[in-house]
C-alpha cells in the first residue's frame, strides 16, 4: 500500500509539473562544466561543455535528458542540472546582466571559490538558500564579521563568507598601481558595441574565452581592439588581466580557525537513500535515510567551519537517483565525493563497526585516511577499507568513497549512531582524515 501511495504521489507531481515542462523553451545551465553528450545517456560521447547560467534553446526531451541547440549543433544534457523556463528573447545576455549588476549599495564582491554557498544569515550554521560559481560578481549591501550580504536579484539577498570572495574595496586600493591590458569574455553571446553604453549599436557577438587588448576605459566599459577597429565591451562581464608589475593581492578576511588543510577545497556530500527509499530499517524502527541526512548535514557544518565548500546531493527527505548523484559530482568542480550510509545485517545482530569502500585506485588513499580518522574519534570497531562496486563510486570521475557508519541491525550500535554526539564525532573523524589526505 505504501509503495502505491508513493507511486501515486510521484505521478501526481509529474502531471502537475508537465505544463511547465511542455511549454518551457529555454534551458538554463545550473553548474559549470556540464557535459554535452551526443545522446540522452551517460554512455554517449561528450561533444562539448556548457557552463553555469548559460541559456540554450530546448529542441527535445527524453526521460531525464534535454536536447539543446548548442552553437550549430544539437546535444543532450542531464535534466537534473538545468532549469527549464519559458521566456521572451532579451536584447542579449550581456544587456540582461546589466540590469542585475547596476551598483546600488556598498560595492561588489567576486566569488573565488568553485562553488559558494549563499546563506540566510552571516553564519555557517544558517541555511543555504542558493549556490553561486567562481567568477560571479554581486553587489553587496551590508558587511558583518567577515561576511557580505549580497543581492542575488532585485528581490532576494543572502550572505557569503568574506574569505571566499574578493571585494572591490581591496581591488580599488591597488588601482593606481595596476593597469588592465587585456580582458577575457565570461559569457557566450556578449555584445561588442560601438560605444560605452547598452544603447549603442551592436557591432558583433563574441563568446566566452575570447580575449581582447584594452585601449582604455570609460565608466564601466572597456574600449577594446576588435578586428582592427575600436569597440566597447561591458566591464562587469569580463575578466581583467593586469600588467606584470601589479602589487601582490590584498589578503582576504580571515577564514575560520583550523589547520588550513580544507581551505579552498570543494567536497560533494551524498546522504544515502531518501524519499520513498528508506534504506535499512533499524531494530527499533529508525530509517537509514533519516540518519544519513542528519549525519551529512552535521558533516557539512563541520567541513565548512574548517574552510571547505560543500555540495549536497540532497538536503531534505527527497529521492535522488544514483545517476543523478554521480551527475552532480561529475558536473561539479569538486575535489572529492563522500557518500554516507549505515549498515545492516539482520542475520547476525552482533555485527558492529564502520568501514569505507572505494572503487577506483585513485580513491584508496582517501578511503584509508578517512577510515583511520573515523575510528580514532568514534572508537567503533575498525572493519577496514574495501573495494566496492557501487554505482556512485564506479561512475564517479572524482576520488569517491562510500562510508558505512555503523549497524542499525545491532540494538546497541543503532542507539549509539542515532545520537547527535556520535554524528559529531564521526564528522570530526572524517574531517581529520581529509586533512591528512590533502596534506
Amino acid at each position: 500500500m505504501k509503495q502505491w501511495l508513493s507511486f501515486i504521489f510521484i505521478l501526481t507531481s509529474l502531471i502537475w509539473l508537465m505544463p511547465n515542462l511542455v511549454h518551457a523553451n529555454k534551458a538554463v545551465i545550473q553548474v559549470d562544466h556540464l557535459n554535452i553528450r551526443s545522446g540522452p545517456s551517460l554512455s554517449h560521447s561528450i561533444i562539448g561543455k556548457a557552463h553555469n547560467d548559460e541559456t540554450y534553446q530546448i529542441v527535445d526531451r527524453k526521460d531525464d535528458w534535454v536536447q539543446i541547440q548548442w552553437n550549430d549543433k544539437k546535444g543532450w544534457v542531464a535534466g537534473y542540472l538545468v532549469k527549464m523556463k519559458k521566456e521572451q528573447p532579451v536584447t542579449s545576455e550581456a544587456d540582461h546582466l546589466r540590469v542585475r549588476s547596476e551598483p546600488t549599495s556598498l560595492g561588489e564582491v567576486t566569488v573565488t571559490a568553485a562553488i559558494l554557498n549563499v546563506r540566510s544569515q552571516s553564519s555557517t550554521n544558517s541555511s543555504v538558500i542558493a549556490q553561486v560559481s567562481k567568477g560571479k560578481t554581486f553587489t553587496y549591501i551590508a558587511e558583518s564579521k567577515g561576511w557580505y550580504q549580497i543581492k542575488l536579484d532585485d528581490t532576494k539577498t543572502g550572505w557569503v563568507a568574506g574569505w571566499l570572495v574578493t571585494s572591490d574595496a581591496a581591488e580599488n586600493s591597488t588601482t593606481s598601481r595596476t593597469e588592465v591590458t587585456k580582458v577575457t569574455l565570461q559569457f557566450n553571446g556578449t555584445n561588442i558595441r560601438s560605444g560605452p553604453s547598452s544603447d549603442t549599436t551592436v557591432l558583433a557577438r563574441a563568446h566566452k574565452g575570447e580575449q581582447f587588448n584594452v585601449l582604455g576605459k570609460e565608466d564601466q566599459w572597456y574600449k577594446i581592439q576588435y578586428k582592427g577597429k575600436e569597440a566597447y565591451v561591458a566591464g562587469w562581464i569580463v575578466k581583467e588581466e593586469t600588467s606584470s608589475n601589479a602589487p601582490p593581492p590584498v589578503p582576504s578576511p580571515s577564514a575560520p580557525s583550523g589547520s588550513g588543510g580544507l581551505d579552498s577545497k570543494t567536497i560533494v556530500v551524498d546522504a544515502g537513500h531518501g524519499g520513498f527509499d528508506p534504506g535499512s530499517i533499524g531494530v527499533s524502527g529508525s530509517y537509514e535515510k533519516t540518519l544519513t541526512l542528519q549525519t551529512a548535514q552535521q558533516l557539512k557544518q563541520t567541513l565548512e567551519q574548517n574552510g571547505a565548500q560543500v555540495i549536497m546531493t540532497r538536503s531534505n527527505d527527497s529521492y535522488v537517483s544514483l545517476s543523478a548523484r554521480t551527475i552532480i559530482s561529475n558536473a561539479s568542480q569538486a575535489d572529492l565525493f563522500i557518500s554516507v550510509h549505515y549498515n545492516s545485517y539482520p542475520q547476525a545482530a552482533s555485527a558492529t563497526g564502520i568501514n569505507t569502500y572505494y572503487y577506483h585506485s585513485n580513491a584508496k588513499s582517501l578511503a584509508s585516511n578517512i577510515q583511520s580518522g573515523m575510528v580514532g574519534t568514534t572508537k567503533l570497531r575498525d572493519r577496514g577499507i574495501r573495494h566496492g562496486d557501487f554505482h556512485v563510486l564506479r561512475n564517479n570521475n572524482k576520488p569517491a568513497v562510500l562510508l558505512e557508519l555503523g549497524f542499525l541491525s545491532n540494538p546497541n550500535e543503532e542507539q549509539t549512531v542515532s545520537s547527535t554526539s556520535y554524528q559529531k564525532k564521526v564528522s570530526q573523524g572524517i574531517k581529520n582524515g581529509l586533512e591528512n589526505y590533502f596534506n
